[in-house]
């Protein structure tokens, strides 16, 4: 368009939410064990190389090794200045203890929490306080609403909703979502 070669490193404003991202992010899913076991050691080393490298955007879910990556980010985040970085988790889902590991096709090496859909107000509140605690942080930059596809109604009719408000209040400065497929994605937008 203008010639000008857009560069992973290089900041790019989430549209007009005052928050701005690296063009290139670190997702969290690996660290929380997504198909082998990556201890929070090496997780939290993958955060901090991605850092020193200049990556400024980090993402995480609670579903993501039932709460395994949020707290590798925390072992990690810890040891920088909390506005020099962006960081987004995913709504839709709380963690609920049970009595033993619970069986995944995809994450390994869970701890006793299962992940639950849960898109209501309450819901979205209860999974936000959550992952600050799991991260150790005082603010979430973005909440994506995560795996809608089964929940659309709850998730446009109380999950955005909570959000917005929670935008509007400056508690979190961007919203989105997070799926696996284009369609609700566009219809959403």
């Amino acid at each position: 368009r203008n010639g000008t070669l857009k560069k992973p490193l290089d900041r790019a404003e989430i549209h007009n939410t005052g928050v701005e991202v690296t063009r290139l992010g670190l997702g969290g899913a690996p660290l929380g064990g997504l198909y082998t076991d990556v201890g929070i050691a090496a997780a939290a080393s993958t955060v901090l190389k991605a850092h020193e490298l200049g990556v400024r955007y980090f993402d995480t879910a609670p579903l993501y090794g039932s709460g395994r990556s949020e707290l590798a980010y925390a072992e990690a985040l810890q040891h920088f200045e909390r506005d020099s970085f962006v960081i987004s988790t995913k709504v839709g889902r709380v963690l609920v203890p049970v009595d033993s590991p619970p069986e995944s096709e995809n994450f390994v090496n869970l701890p006793a929490m299962e992940p639950v859909f849960d898109f209501s107000r309450d819901g979205v509140l209860r999974s936000l306080e959550d992952s600050l605690e799991r991260l150790g942080l005082d603010r979430i930059d973005i909440a994506l609403i995560h795996d809608l596809d089964d929940n659309y109604q709850q998730a446009i009719g109380e999950a955005y909703p909570t959000l917005a408000d929670l935008r509007s209040q400056g508690v979190i400065g961007a919203i989105g979502a997070g799926m696996n497929q284009w369609e609700m994605l566009a219809d959403l937008a």
